[in-house]
C-alpha cells in the first residue's frame, strides 16, 4: 500500500528550482497592477464625491475692471443663486483661496495679483429637486454675460472613461500573468513527468493510483506557488510603500493624496494563496491528462 511519503524526487530537479522566482515574478507585476487598479478607482471616487452635488460658477473679469466692481458683479450673481429655486447655497471664494490653488502653477499671491484671475462661486445643490443646468446657465449668462457654469459633468465622465480603460488594461494585464503562471508550471510539470517516467511506471505497477502520483506533483506545485507568491509580494509591498514615499514628497496641491485601503492590502495578501491554488490545480490537472495518454 502506498503510504503518504514522497516518492518521487521533485524538488531535485534542476527545471523547477527557478519556477518560484519566475513565479514570483509574476505575482510582483499582478501586484503592481492590481494596486494601481485599486489607487485608480479609490482616486475617482474621491474626486467624484468631492465635486457631487456641486456646481463653480466663473466670473470672468473685463478688461481694466477695477477689483471693487468685479466684487460687486459676483456679489450680485451670489444673491440670485441663493434665490434660485434648487440651490442649497452659494458661496463666494475668496481670492486668497484661489492664490493658494493656483501657486504651485503660477507662483505666490504677489505674482497673480498683476493677472486678471476669474473669481470662482462654489454653488450647492439641493440634490433632492436640484436644478436644471442649461436653465441655470441662462439665468446666470442673462444676469452677468460674464459668468461661466461648470457643472463638472463632462470632466467628470472623460476622467470615468480614462480610469476605466486603464483599469481594464490592468485587468488584461493581469490575466496575461496569470495565463503565464499557468503556463510556466505546465511546463515545469511535464518537465518533471518526462524526468521521471520510469519511476511513474513502476508506481503504477505496484498499485498507485492516478491521483496519488497527481498529488506528488500537485504539492510541489503548491508549494512553489506559495513561495513565489510570498516573494512576489513582498517585492510589491517593497514597491508601492517606496512609491507612498515619494509622493508623500510631492505637493499636495498637484498631487492629492491616496492611500491604499486596509481591505485593498487584504485583496493584495491574498495574491500568494491564489497563486498556489492555481499552480496546484495547474499541476494536478496536467498529470492527470498526461497519465491518460500513458495508458
Amino acid at each position: 500500500m502506498i503510504g503518504s511519503r514522497s516518492d518521487l524526487p521533485l524538488s531535485r530537479d534542476p527545471s523547477v528550482r527557478l519556477v518560484p522566482w519566475i513565479i514570483g515574478l509574476m505575482t510582483y507585476l499582478a501586484c503592481l497592477m492590481l494596486a494601481g487598479s485599486l489607487l485608480l478607482s479609490e482616486l475617482l471616487g474621491q474626486w467624484t464625491s468631492g465635486l457631487s452635488g456641486t456646481v463653480t460658477v466663473q466670473v470672468l473679469p473685463r478688461e481694466r475692471e477695477p477689483a471693487r466692481i468685479l466684487d460687486e458683479r459676483v456679489g450680485k450673481l451670489v444673491r440670485i443663486l441663493e434665490r434660485t429655486d434648487g440651490i442649497a447655497g452659494a458661496r463666494a471664494i475668496p481670492l486668497e483661496e484661489i492664490a493658494e490653488l493656483l501657486e504651485p502653477w503660477l507662483g505666490g499671491a504677489t505674482a497673480l495679483e498683476a493677472l486678471p484671475i476669474p473669481r470662482l462661486i462654489d454653488v450647492r445643490l439641493d440634490m433632492v429637486d436640484p436644478p436644471a443646468m442649461e436653465e441655470l446657465r441662462t439665468l446666470l449668462t442673462n444676469a452677468d454675460p460674464g459668468a461661466l457654469l461648470d457643472d463638472h459633468g463632462v470632466w467628470q465622465d472623460q476622467l470615468a472613461n480614462l480610469v476605466g480603460a486603464l483599469e481594464l488594461v490592468a485587468s488584461f494585464v493581469v490575466v496575461l500573468v496569470g495565463l503565464a503562471t499557468v503556463g510556466i508550471v505546465v511546463f515545469a510539470t511535464r518537465s518533471g513527468m518526462a524526468a521521471h517516467q520510469d519511476v511513474i511506471e513502476v508506481l503504477h505497477l505496484i498499485g498507485a493510483e492516478d491521483g496519488y502520483i497527481a498529488g506528488q506533483f500537485q504539492n510541489l506545485a503548491l508549494s512553489q506557488g506559495l513561495r513565489g507568491g510570498i516573494i512576489g509580494i513582498a517585492f510589491g509591498a517593497a514597491t508601492i510603500w517606496g512609491l507612498g514615499y515619494a509622493a508623500d514628497h510631492i505637493d499636495s496641491a498637484i498631487l492629492p493624496p491616496v492611500r491604499l485601503l486596509a481591505w485593498h492590502w487584504v485583496v493584495l495578501a491574498s495574491l500568494p494563496a491564489a497563486t498556489a491554488l492555481i499552480a496546484k490545480s495547474t499541476a494536478r490537472r496536467t498529470v492527470m491528462q498526461s497519465l491518460k495518454r500513458m495508458v
